[in-house]
């Protein structure tokens, strides 16, 4: 662990009085990481350099050097004397194994961030890492709700990390008349879904601009708009349905991100059963001449998504955690990709499955509300990573878990998956800490293997945390890990709720 000299010259940078190089036109600059190290990983040798496999997002490298980085967000966490304000931590990769060199904590309390903090603005509710002005370095783009007006800000990287940022003109917020639109009624997906080869990003549903076209200029503005059509209304619905996730990938192997739209009954579980909760996804086919909705695609009720080739047939599989009915509230659902969208065959894995660990939860909330899509073990075939924190407010106390799914040429079988709670990456099992509450899969060492990145953001009672797990034939290894401390980025008693969301 880094020692208290650096733990102190890090809460300094925290409380934002740094700027990079001394000078007063860029952002507060990065500064050194409280991580620890949990043992040594195996010397296994690099994996076969594969394709990347369909659907999966890039890596980040926000300041160019070949080294993948990572943003976790934290949009509940308190700014000064504002709550709920937001933060976003960006830890910077070396070229040693799955550690980390720097840290930067983002806020609008910088001078160089648009904006200013203000309580319940949850910046960084929703984020994403593209190279939106094409210069060779990614960028992040995070949303933030000022007043309930929803905004994207995005923080352009450089040699030296994430130095300026800009908020993109002209957003606009979702329109489905079939939905409540409360403050938060609005998601963030960055791909390219015209296929011009140009980073877009989605914010609007249903709005006539909801597609801000790439590349971007330095002040924010996007090279044009689009429309982003309404999600087909579900035939059974309630009265009011809350927007919950938008995920992009190509579904249909064209070449051409799509998107996949997630509602669900904003009624809650205190008046509706478990098996009667609506759960609506909808399927937008990205195009060169705009986005479309086919007819054929009907998709199975489920409250996340991530997609990635497991079979390897060259087209993008979506993998769902599934809702409603008498779907096992541990399981996930494969859609298999085909030419012409999500098809008609589906796979699914529970806990009655064979190969894979634990036991079914007695309860709803031991559900998945995080998925990921990479090769870990490097066999050319995209694997699944799925967390259940148990991370509702009121949520019964029970295990929180991360599965790992290991892809094949006949998809998700079940055989070779694996369990991780937070005793495998040193610390407390069922300690109510939401672990598992984020998970994503990027290959931080360079030895073609995706590593799994997981968080627990904690509690008042225990400050969050983020873990880099390395990736192996056999999935992610328990030895080898690098911790990360949410006292890199906030000081004693502050709440930074690092890790409720990795962009991607």
């Amino acid at each position: 662990m880094i020692g208290g000299g650096a733990a102190v010259a890090a809460v300094s940078v925290v409380a934002g009085t740094l700027l990079a190089g001394g000078e007063s036109g860029s952002i507060a600059a990065p500064h050194a990481c409280r991580t620890a190290a949990h043992g040594a990983a195996p010397q296994t040798g690099p994996a076969a350099d594969r394709p990347v496999r369909t659907g999966a997002a890039p890596a980040a490298d926000f300041d160019g050097d070949g080294h993948p980085d990572i943003a976790l967000a934290g949009p509940a966490g308190d700014v000064g004397d504002s709550a709920l304000a937001g933060i976003v931590a960006v830890a910077y990769g070396t070229s040693t194994g799955t550690d980390l060199g720097r840290c930067q904590r983002l806020t609008q309390g910088d001078p160089l961030i648009p904006g200013k903090p203000r309580g319940e603005a949850f910046f960084g509710f929703d984020t994403v890492a593209r190279d939106f002005d094409e210069d060779g370095y990614t960028d992040l783009a995070a949303s933030v709700f000022e007043g309930c007006d929803p905004h994207v800000i995005i923080m352009w990287g450089s040699e030296r990390g994430l130095t300026r940022a800009a908020r993109v003109p002209g957003t606009d917020g979702s329109h489905v008349p079939w939905a409540t639109e409360p403050c938060l009624d609005e998601q963030l997906a960055a791909g390219d879904f015209d296929g011009d080869g140009h980073a877009d990003l989605v914010f609007g549903l249903g709005s006539e601009r909801g597609l801000l076209k790439g590349p971007f200029l330095r002040d924010g503005s996007p090279a044009g708009t689009g429309r982003v059509p309404v999600p087909r209304a579900p035939d059974e619905r309630a009265d009011d349905m809350a927007y919950q996730e938008l995920v992009a990938g190509d579904l249909n192997g064209d070449g051409i991100d799509d998107l996949v739209t997630f509602h669900n009954d904003d009624t809650g579980p205190e008046t509706v059963a478990w098996s009667e909760l609506h759960w609506p996804v909808s399927y937008l086919q990205g195009g060169r001449d705009g986005f479309t909705q086919p007819d054929t695609v009907r998709l199975p009720d489920a409250a996340a998504g991530a997609v990635g080739d497991v079979d390897g047939d060259g087209f993008g599989d979506l993998v769902l955690s599934p809702r409603g009915g008498g779907v096992s509230r541990s399981s996930v659902t494969v859609v298999h990709g085909t030419e012409s969208g999500p098809g008609t065959r589906t796979t699914t894995l529970d806990r009655d499955t064979p190969g894979v660990p634990g036991e079914e939860p007695g309860d709803e909330d031991g559900v998945f509300v995080a998925l990921d899509t990479g090769d870990v073990n490097g066999d050319g075939y995209a694997d699944v990573v799925a967390g259940a924190p148990r991370a509702e407010v009121y949520a019964e106390p029970g295990p929180e878990e991360v599965l790992f799914f290991p892809g094949g040429k006949n998809g998700l079988t079940g055989r070779g998956a694996r369990a991780f709670d937070e005793r495998d990456v040193h610390g407390f099992a069922n300690s109510g800490h939401n672990f598992g509450r984020a998970a994503r899969l990027t290959d931080m060492d360079g030895d073609h293997r995706a590593d799994l990145v997981v968080t627990a953001p904690g509690n008042w009672e225990a400050p969050g945390s983020a873990w880099m797990l390395p990736g192996s034939a056999a999935g992610p290894l328990p030895q080898g890990i690098t911790q990360l401390h949410e006292g890199t980025f906030v000081g004693p008693g502050e709440w930074a709720d690092l890790g409720s969301g990795i962009a991607r």
